[in-house]
């Protein structure tokens, strides 16, 4: 008895590690979210039950492959910890042991390059972090007891971490053998000399800023807050609206000269060819000689003008309150549309996924009934029923795939980048439902928050301010003057003392306004509509806003009702499938009730996965209603 059960456990052992390395292999092949549970089952040719015996959920079989594929971490990083080692020595193991990794598991890299890009929530990824900043823990106890100068055990820290970024694009890019086998002794010299010697640290760090650059160029992992802020750096919509603000800031600094004095000077020479004369009776005097020199300085200040300089001023000031609404108003509305092409190609992706599950799904269906008609248990008939079915599926997922594409390529052009960056999602489709309770708390808010309401306000107190302008046509004009001026003429050379004139002159004018043809009351009357349609069109701005805060509040409250109802359906259908599976394989249900089951599982996930997006999607309108 003893001896059966040790054999079971070997068998089971054995069983347990094939998984593991199936699964790690097309991990590593399509990424941790590109693999279903019904796929490595396929691919094992062993039933989904015997698959959830050993592991009873796929996180629980991500993080086994995961802890699997990195034990020999934890044997390096004790043998770098040997006191009998240099510096260079442990260095150039530690880079020689990833390199020999890469070479003994080809996929590696690309694996590292898809968790890069999988999402910050996921598994995957909190796994990387914690086997990450356990290397580097280790690696920062080992430089401690390095004689190093300040600062040199992070910057050994941030270029080790480097070259390992350096490997794994290289890998991936011109694969393993494209790396010389003396990379790692060269490197580790190289950043030893850095760490110890000022003259060389300028090397190193140019090194690691190569490398981290190389790095960066592989693609850009983004998460919806960083796509957005992309976007606002690069979208022309936004940058041109940063430029207008710019232009209404410098009109305050325009207006406001109107305020203080302005000053000029002039000068002028004229030579007389033949100088001018006049008459004193019939006698004929010539005046002037034949160099005249004349200069002024003028000043000029405004003193009272109606109003108009002073509503002048207050009116740039609004302007320039506009500009910044309208600049946020770009911002927001940017940011909006970036969330939600994000969560569409999150979908589309998601919807890649299901229907290439479908996919799967039939093919190894066709391959069960194939293997029945072999053995004389199903028609041809059936195999032929089940190929159509195939040949259904494949064309959703090409669909879905190139909706995928798409939605990438309209995204990048919203992010302002070239359409053959490359970029990656690294967000998922779980997005916490928010808001207020009910709608009608939400209006207040969308009405204090909304840049474009207040830019509407703003635009209406300018036309207000405009009657003032426009009013002021009928009030005098009163300004101060001074002047100095020179004058001095001379038959040749620039005129001495006695033939110099200086003059000061300083006064105040006033202009008054007697008739004008009724333009100035026209005028007038002009601005107190344009004020008037500026107060209608703000309310109903503000009518239009609490509609769409109404519109948005329940498209959100409809999405998460939905969302709830369907959590439990993706679940209820794969159950109802594996059950329908294990039926039909012993004969009790038909190809007609097997390929219903699996119908509805896809109707599920998709309705499911829907609804996500939905949530998103309507998540991110309500918060863009009221201002968010």
């Amino acid at each position: 008895m003893k001896n059966q059960t040790k054999q079971k456990a070997t068998k089971g052992d054995k069983t347990r590690q094939r998984v593991l390395e199936t699964a790690s292999a097309m991990m590593a092949e399509k990424g941790p979210d590109g693999v279903s549970m019904r796929e490595i089952s396929a691919k094992l040719r062993i039933s989904k039950p015997v698959l959830y015996y050993y592991f009873k959920n796929k996180d629980e079989l991500i993080k086994a492959a995961f802890v699997e594929g990195t034990k020999h971490f934890n044997e390096l990083l004790h043998q770098i910890a040997d006191p009998e080692l240099t510096l260079e020595k442990k260095l150039e193991k530690f880079f020689t042991d990833h390199l020999n990794f890469i070479e003994r598991y080809p996929d590696m890299p690309k694996c590292a390059l898809k968790l890069m890009a999988s999402p910050s929530a996921g598994i995957l990824n909190s796994l990387a972090r914690e086997l990450k900043e356990r290397n580097r823990g280790a690696l920062r106890a080992m430089l401690r007891k390095e004689k190093l100068p300040r600062q040199g055990a992070e910057n050994v820290l941030h270029m080790v971490s480097a070259v390992i970024d350096y490997f794994i694009i290289e890998a991936r890019e011109n694969g393993a053998a494209s790396l010389d086998k003396g990379l790692p002794g060269r490197l580790a010299r190289l950043i030893c000399s850095g760490a110890r010697h000022m003259k060389a640290v300028a090397a190193a760090l140019l090194l690691a800023a190569m490398i981290s650059a190389r790095a960066s160029a592989a693609g850009l992992n983004l998460t919806v807050d960083e796509a957005i802020n992309t976007a606002l750096a690069n979208n022309a919509t936004v940058i041109t609206a940063e430029e207008t603000r710019r232009i209404y800031k410098e009109r305050v600094s325009e207006y406001w000269g109107s305020v203080y004095p302005q000053i000029s000077a002039t000068a002028k020479y004229t030579r007389n060819i033949e100088s001018p004369s006049f008459f004193l009776g019939a006698t004929k005097i010539k005046t002037g000689l034949n160099n005249v020199y004349t200069a002024g300085l003028n000043l000029d200040q405004v003193l009272w003008a109606g109003g108009k300089v002073y509503t002048g001023i207050k009116m740039a000031n609004i302007y320039s309150e506009a500009s910044d609404e309208q600049l946020r108003t770009a911002q927001k509305g940017v940011a909006k549309a970036v969330k939600q092409i994000y969560y569409s190609v999150l979908l589309a992706r998601a919807m890649t996924g299901i229907q290439k599950e479908s996919l799967d799904l039939a093919r190894q269906h066709l391959d069960t009934i194939q293997a029945q008609y072999k053995q004389g248990i199903a028609s041809d008939l059936a195999v032929l029923r089940e190929q159509v079915e195939v040949s259904n599926t494949e064309p959703a997922l090409t669909q879905a795939q190139n909706l995928y594409e798409e939605g990438l390529l309209e995204l990048k052009n919203l992010l302002g980048l070239d359409p053959e960056a490359e970029i990656a999602l690294s967000d998922n489709l779980v997005c916490a439902a928010g808001g207020p309770a009910d709608a009608v708390s939400g209006y207040a808010e969308a009405l204090a928050n909304r840049p474009e309401y207040r830019d509407m306000k703003y635009q209406r107190d300018l036309y207000r301010e405009m009657i003032t302008i426009e009013r002021a046509g009928h009030f005098p004009y009163l300004s101060a003057f001074a002047a100095r001026e020179f004058q001095g003429q001379s038959d040749s050379g620039f005129p001495d003392s006695g033939q110099q004139s200086w003059s000061t002159t300083a006064g105040i004018k006033l202009s008054l306004p007697l008739f004008a043809g009724g333009s100035v009351s026209s005028r007038t009357r002009q601005a107190k509509l344009q004020a008037d349609i500026a107060a209608t069109n703000l309310a109903e701005l503000e009518r239009r806003i609490k509609i769409e805060v109404k519109e948005a509040w329940l498209s959100a409250q409809e999405a998460s009702e939905r969302l709830r109802s369907q959590t439990t359906a993706v679940e209820q259908a794969h159950k109802a499938l594996s059950a329908t599976e294990i039926r039909f394989k012993n004969g009790l249900s038909g190809q007609l009730e097997l390929n219903d089951a699996a119908l509805a599982l896809n109707k599920a996930q998709t309705l499911y996965t829907q609804a996500q997006h939905d949530v998103c999607s309507t998540n991110a309108e309500l918060k863009w209603t009221l201002g968010e």
